[in-house]
């Protein structure tokens, strides 16, 4: 057996695995559920409470995974990810926008407007980062990070004025969400956001030896016959959806779109057509064991970007300290 096939398998038990550990193991706060005997208590707390979180976990996890992959194979980049570029700030800040104004009109803002406010600040978000390279002259790494690093530094000081100055209700509620936390999500949100996820990740792996060519540079992509331009557009539409689903669901959770990739990679290579399906099980993974971690590692729930930042953020670090060593920025 090939390492790659034994490692397969290692992952997608390991998903298994974690998963069961979130859904019956409560942790030092709450009691362990017996899955052979449920009682009527113990089935509202696994599918109604426990279920949701683990099944957004599994979205969110694959859609920040993949998203953060595509935006380094797409902008050349090893630190780029959505948290990082400002995708899913401004996908935030839309996001309250519009619960803001819909409640000024008395309207409902259900999972449509939701994912739809959600992915029109990442696109625009992706706009903004390329017209601020451009004034800068360059599309380097450098010039791209630190206008993500720009943008969002100034999207997250508007959303937190206006959240701070809110007198309404739900809006104050958005401050605990955008720390991250799967609390209010429900199965029609995970069921209509899936169906979009599924679609941006079939498209994703449609085109993965298109992005394997990329790795050659867009000079010999272009003669193998891959129309670059039009390919990074499209994938980089995709990318912003995959964040987009991320932020409608759980809110900015940093660094799972840095960190997943990096490893994945380092495990199974750079071959798209294995490292895609991968993403999914690892980010799905790893989200799983960071919602657990929230949810049982002290006696109140954790957010979840406070957890991915202490893990994530020396993670960075370390990315960080290699790319000024081995390539300069």
């Amino acid at each position: 057996m090939s390492v790659n096939i034994r490692n397969i398998y290692i992952s997608i038990l390991t998903l298994a695995a974690v998963s069961l550990m979130a859904l019956y193991y409560g942790g030092i706060s709450a009691s362990n559920i017996n899955p052979t005997n449920l009682s009527e208590i113990e089935s509202i707390i696994i599918f109604e409470l426990r279920m949701p979180k683990i099944l957004t976990a599994i979205l969110v996890g694959a859609c920040l995974a993949l998203s953060g992959h595509l935006f380094q194979i797409l902008l050349s980049n090893p630190l780029a990810e959505p948290g990082l570029l400002g995708v899913s700030s401004l996908s935030s800040l839309f996001i309250i926008i519009g619960a803001a104004l819909f409640s000024y009109l008395g309207y409902r803002y259900d999972v449509f407007f939701l994912v739809l406010s959600s992915a029109l600040g990442a696109f625009i978000a992706v706009t903004i980062i390329f017209q601020l390279a451009k004034v800068l002259g360059q599309y380097s790494s450098a010039a791209l990070i630190l206008s993500g690093i720009s943008l969002t530094t100034l999207i997250s000081a508007l959303t937190s004025w206006l959240i701070f100055y809110s007198e309404n209700e739900q809006l104050r509620t958005f401050n605990l969400w955008l720390l991250g936390s799967f609390e209010h999500v429900t199965y029609g949100q995970i069921l209509f956001i899936s169906v979009i996820s599924i679609f941006c990740a079939a498209i994703a792996l449609y085109k993965s030896n298109d992005l394997n060519l990329l790795y050659l540079g867009d000079q010999n992509a272009n003669l193998y016959g891959v129309k670059v331009n039009r390919l990074r557009k499209y994938m980089l539409i995709v990318a912003s959806a995959l964040a987009a689903c991320a932020v409608a669901l759980g809110g900015v959770i940093a660094f799972i779109g840095l960190l997943v990739p990096h490893a994945t990679r380092m495990k199974f290579g750079h071959d798209n057509r294995l490292v895609l399906p991968m993403l999914i099980i690892n980010g799905s993974t790893c989200m799983i064991i960071i919602e657990w971690i929230s949810r049982t590692s002290m006696s109140l729930q954790l957010p979840l970007g406070l957890v991915t930042a202490t893990i994530g953020g020396p993670f960075f670090l370390l990315i960080l300290f290699k790319h000024f060593k081995n390539q300069g920025l």
